[in-house]
């Protein structure tokens, strides 16, 4: 592109990015407004529906009408009424005539994952907030516009429902759809997500963004970018190779045709692979991509136990601004962030219709339910969330506290999952899928049951300690491991590409665990017969600590 030309686009890219982001702020002072504007979209698009009308939903005219009128829901409720869309019956929680583009996965608190239709309109509201995340970023850190991108995206048809509608990764769908004029400035393709191995795929985004000007990367699980700088490291002389010739290897090479598109603009850079050699030579034979790229920022998560990673982050990126991308599930977007170095951002109120629990009363029957005008800064919250993928009331299960408001609107961050939930690495691995990946392996190995206990440690990467309070046969950590992939697919998928390391096993005497449980009954207060003895701990390395000193805050 001349440089003219370029200029002139710039300019024009941050002229759209105040117009956008213009267009956002007025709707954080309008949030009321804007509520009610999304609930009107959202119950235009389920009406007529078996769905609308098991819910009263035909009467529920305003967001006060729909609070009386529906019940708070988990995935478990509506489940039944997915199943029948996945099956082809879309008027089950549709109007007439939506149609859907896929299903997004995500793990359930059974072993039967998530689906969570995506309709035109909920993957225009998804790209909407991405664009305005994104366009802030660059009116930030208007040094990366017009230059190269590295994202790293999910596949979009990692399956298919019984109608034969995909089901994935939204982001896959996102990559597919985007607008040439951006496409161009990505290193990938969305043909890179279909590789098998994670090793590859990785391996591949970096070879091609090792080769162009990166401005800054973008992807959920900052361990990503972690694990993408390891395998460039361990790959260099054949990352450079490759570079110095115009070629991708892979062992064994890619299915025929699956690569073509990045095949096609490969070309031989002699002089970039010499920078490259001179970069790792220079750092002690290590390549880092802080010594390759002039980075602007990254994009990734922050919160919670993500945190934990952005100090590794920077050894291989260095010491540049990270931007938090947001509290966004297959559910749907709550947050956009709008600075750099917090997790905190303002809740988007197009993007659904929100309320909130009070985190004491997670288990309460009925607890009580808050409109976003009336949570408190400094409290803490369950997320509850009603958009156009037609979950309506649905408890997210995410667990935030407000730290301000932007106008109307609280400016929230996420803390951890609620419940019984871990997640180090986004795998959000339930207690429920402990239990049966327990038992499975159990009656596997012909092995009576007996007192375990399963936590998060640390590690480069992560890794799951099962305590056993038994001798169990030598392969009980594998299978058990094994089960949990089955259990939990986002624990398969984190497995598989290497962000958790595989599941070890430790033998505990019983009266270390027993005392551990008294320990955790007297804190609580309960009786005896109350008390439900926990089988995960999810807060990294908590479970070694208290086995250790049983009276240890958790």
């Amino acid at each position: 592109m001349p440089a003219l030309l370029e200029k002139l686009t710039a300019r024009l890219a941050l002229l759209h990015a105040g117009r956008v982001y213009a267009g956002f702020t007025r709707s954080l002072e309008r949030f009321p407004a804007t509520q009610q504007q999304t609930w009107n979209s959202v119950r235009a698009l389920l009406a007529g529906s078996a769905y609308a009308r098991a819910l009263s939903l035909d009467r529920a005219e305003t967001v006060e009408d729909l609070r009386r009128a529906a019940p708070l829901s988990t995935y478990e409720d509506v489940r039944p009424w997915i199943d029948r869309t996945a099956e082809g019956d879309l008027t089950a929680m549709f109007r007439p005539g939506v149609r859907l583009l896929m299903f997004a996965t995500s793990s359930g608190t059974t072993s039967a994952p998530k689906r969570i239709p995506v309709t035109p309109e909920f993957a225009a509201s998804y790209r909407r907030t991405w664009n305005t995340f994104g366009l802030k970023m660059l009116r930030d850190h208007p040094e990366a516009i017009l230059r190269d991108i590295l994202q790293s995206s999910g596949r979009m048809d990692e399956s298919r429902a019984p109608s034969g509608i995909p089901c994935g990764a939204i982001t896959g769908l996102l990559a597919r759809n985007q607008k040439r004029i951006v496409r161009r400035f990505y290193v990938g393709a969305p043909c890179i997500a279909e590789l098998p191995d994670a090793r590859d795929r990785y391996y591949t985004l970096m070879r091609l963004g090792l080769a162009r000007d990166v401005a800054f990367g973008v992807t959920a699980n900052p361990a990503t970018f972690i694990r993408m700088a390891q395998i460039a490291d361990e790959s260099s002389e054949t990352l450079i190779r490759d570079v110095r010739d115009g070629t991708l290897t892979l062992d064994p090479p890619a299915p025929t045709g699956l690569l073509d598109p990045v095949l096609q603009r490969l070309r031989p850079n002699p002089a970039r692979a010499a920078e490259l050699e001179a970069a790792r030579d220079g750092a002690d034979g290590v390549l880092r991509p802080r010594d390759c790229w002039n980075l602007a920022f990254l994009a990734c998560w922050t919160g919670g136990s993500m945190g934990h990673y952005l100090s590794r982050v920077a050894e291989w990126y260095g010491d540049i601004p990270v931007r938090d991308v947001g509290l966004l599930a297959s559910e749907g977007r709550v947050t956009i962030p709008l600075d750099d170095g917090t997790p905190a951002g303002p809740l988007d109120p197009a993007s659904g219709v929100f309320e909130f629990i009070p985190a004491e009363q997670d288990e309460a029957a009925r607890p009580d339910v808050l409109l976003p005008h009336e949570v408190e800064v400094g409290r803490q919250y369950i997320v509850l969330l009603t958009n156009h993928s037609g979950l309506v009331r649905y408890r997210l299960d995410d667990v935030v506290r407000v730290t301000g408001r932007l106008g109307a609107t609280p400016v929230v961050e996420f803390l951890h999952r609620a419940g019984g939930v871990s997640s180090v690495a986004g795998e959000k691995l339930t207690e429920h899928q402990v239990v049966t990946a327990f038992q499975a392996t159990c009656a596997q190995l012909n092995t009576p049951e007996f007192d375990f206990a399963l936590g998060p440690e640390w590690g480069d990467p992560p890794v799951y300690r099962l305590w056993v309070t038994r001798s169990v046969p030598g392969t009980f950590a594998a299978r058990f491991d094994e089960a949990l992939a089955a259990a939990n697919e986002e624990y398969a998928s984190r497995r598989k590409s290497q962000r958790l390391n595989a599941l070890v096993l430790s033998e505990v005497d019983p009266q270390r665990l027993a005392a551990l449980h008294q320990a955790i009954l007297e804190r609580r207060g309960s009786t005896p017969e109350q008390y439900k003895r926990p089988c995960l701990f999810a807060k990294p390395d908590e479970l070694a600590a208290r086995l250790d000193n049983p009276h240890s805050a958790p």
